[in-house]
C-alpha cells in the first residue's frame, strides 16, 4: 500500500507521533537487515501510533487531538485500503487501550462519526456493551420526533 499522501500531515500534528513513527520505521529497517523503500505496513505504523496516543494523549493539545481525528476521519469517510488501516491499526488500538484503562471518552468528542460507528460496531461485534457516552445521539430534529412519538397514545 505504501504511505498515503496524508501521511506527512497525520505524523505532523505532533512530535510525539512523528517520533513514534521515525521509531518504527528505523526498528522495521534494522529488523529486515536493509533498507526497504515502502516501509512497514501502514495498518502497523497505525497500531503503534494508537498505542503511543493512548500512552500520552494528556500530553497533545485539545487542538491536535482535533486534528488528527479529523484527518482519520477523511480517511474512514473514503473507505478502502487506507480507511480499513484506520480501523484495525488505530481504532482497535484505541478500543483495547480503553479496556486496560485509557479515557477514551476524553476523546470521544473529537472522534468524527464514520470513526465513531466503527468503534461502535466493533464493541457491538466483540460482546462489550458500550458506555452511554458512546452511543449514538439521534440529531435535533429525530430526537424531537421520537419525543413527540413516545408522548402519543393511541386512541380507540
Amino acid at each position: 500500500m505504501g504511505t498515503p499522501k496524508w501521511w506527512d500531515e497525520f505524523t505532523g500534528v505532533s512530535e510525539i507521533l512523528a517520533a513514534a513513527d521515525r521509531a518504527e520505521v528505523e526498528y522495521w529497517h534494522d529488523l529486515s537487515g536493509h533498507s526497504r523503500p515502502e516501509g512497514p505496513p501502514l495498518t502497523l505504523r497505525l497500531a503503534v501510533l494508537g498505542a503511543q496516543y493512548a500512552r500520552r494523549a494528556g500530553e497533545f493539545t485539545d487542538e491536535q487531538t482535533r486534528r488528527m481525528f479529523l484527518l482519520l476521519e477523511h480517511v474512514m469517510a473514503a473507505d478502502g485500503d487506507e480507511s480499513n488501516a484506520v480501523a484495525v491499526g488505530f481504532l482497535d488500538t484505541l478500543l483495547n487501550a480503553w479496556t486496560k484503562g485509557f479515557d477514551l471518552e476524553a476523546a470521544w468528542r473529537s472522534v468524527g462519526p464514520a470513526s465513531r460507528a466503527y468503534c461502535r460496531a466493533w464493541s457491538a461485534a466483540t460482546g462489550v456493551r458500550p458506555p452511554p457516552w458512546m452511543r449514538e445521539i439521534p440529531p435535533p430534529r429525530r430526537a424531537a420526533r421520537l419525543a413527540a412519538a413516545l408522548r402519543w397514545t393511541p386512541t380507540r
